[in-house]
């Protein structure tokens, strides 16, 4: 039974309201005191219809560190790739330190701002973070464990900068792409230079490493001047995957210099690979002496090698390469932000502008330029 009484304790709140569900053991109890009999008799309706509803108020008893394991498993588990998986992981043991003991319907949004404040980690982190709590939470709502998501509305992200990739690091000074492209495209390329081979194709088309690293024979058009990008590699568990999302499946321009390159090492590698009586079934473009695929941290070492070599200070992942072209593209007013974002394979072109526009170091020396025209005129 559920009712509203004088608060007699002194709390400077009149009323207590007290909702009832069940019996016996099965018996939910739940109160809160109010300052006005309206909000307390608005809060009890709100109970009373959320258990019309089927409410799973039993789960919401859950600690939370418990109720996102299950969620995990029952909603990403079986849907998501192992590197995915991973994150929600890495996530939870995050939570553990922070949230041990604290039940699902006790969480607030003050308590998850209180974690982010003292997490420590790099923006990235915990903008993952972050997302599997407010996904956690919303399908709690959904399946009427909880009444709202607690998560939901502003929450800051507090990062530590030691741990955070700046855009210095993101984004090459176009003398310095140039300065490499112009070395990979320069290049006689053997056996032994697999992992800078595809270095050359990601300067090339901006692909994910996992993307050039999947790439067959007959994935290049010789004839079209096109390579075909419709699946990934996982060099941490070996296998060939779905790409990171349907619009990455896409077909983009080679110049010629890159067809040429590519030309010739089809048909150097396909006799090396021969002569050397390794199999190649697949067809993989860069299938390696030993028979096997780059590792994605080896490209990523060799270019920092690369960088070494050229005197570039070497602070610059693959996946700058990306970034880099992406942001050239983009100062390009020829170059519609759709196209460029069909061209990385992105869902929508949200994420192109979000993490693209105005971020090269010309752009912002052209804009404190602008911004100084302005002020003195």
């Amino acid at each position: 039974m559920s009712e509203i009484v004088t608060n007699r304790l002194k709390s400077g709140k009149s009323y207590k309201a007290i909702f009832t569900m069940g019996s016996g053991k099965d018996r939910l109890r739940k109160s809160k005191t109010f300052s006005e009999l309206r909000s307390a008799k608005t809060w009890l309706h709100e109970l009373e219809l959320a258990s019309d509803r089927g409410t799973t108020f039993d789960m919401a008893r859950w600690t939370f560190l418990d109720y996102y394991k299950h969620w995990v498993e029952i909603y990403k588990k079986p849907f998501v790739t192992p590197n995915t998986l991973y994150t929600y992981t890495i996530s939870y043991q995050h939570f553990q330190e922070f949230f041990a003991g604290v039940r699902l319907e006790d969480l607030t949004r003050n308590l998850i701002q209180k974690y982010f404040n003292q997490l420590d980690m790099s923006h990235e982190t915990s903008r993952k973070d972050l997302i599997h709590i407010r996904s956690c939470l919303r399908d709690a709502v959904s399946d009427g464990v909880l009444m709202r998501n607690a998560a939901t509305g502003s929450i800051r992200i507090i990062a530590d900068p030691a741990k955070t990739k700046s855009d210095d690091k993101k984004f090459m000074a176009i003398a310095d792409y140039r300065k490499v492209r112009d070395f990979l495209l320069d290049y006689n390329y053997d056996m032994n230079d697999v992992n800078r081979l595809a270095l050359m194709i990601i300067s090339q088309t901006a692909l994910r490493v996992g993307e050039c690293l999947a790439l067959k024979y007959d994935d290049v058009d010789f004839l079209h001047g096109t390579v075909r990008v419709d699946e990934s590699w996982d060099s941490k568990h070996q296998y060939l995957k779905e790409p990171k999302t349907e619009h990455a499946k896409r077909t983009l321009p080679l110049s010629a210099k890159a067809l040429a390159i590519l030309r010739q090492w089809i048909g150097y590698h396909r006799a090396t690979l021969f002569k050397l009586g390794i199999a190649n079934p697949q067809h993989f473009l860069l299938l390696n002496r030993r028979g096997r695929l780059p590792v994605a941290g080896n490209v990523n070492t060799s270019y920092h090698q690369l960088q070494i070599r050229l005197g570039i200070t070497p602070k610059y992942s693959t996946h700058t390469l990306r970034h880099t072209l992406a942001s050239m593209m983009i100062t390009e007013k020829d170059i519609s932000i759709s196209y460029i974002s069909r061209y990385l394979g992105h869902a929508s072109t949200m994420i192109t502008e979000k993490y693209y526009i105005g971020l090269l170091p010309e752009q912002e020396t052209v804009g404190r330029q602008q911004v100084l025209a302005v002020i003195n005129q």
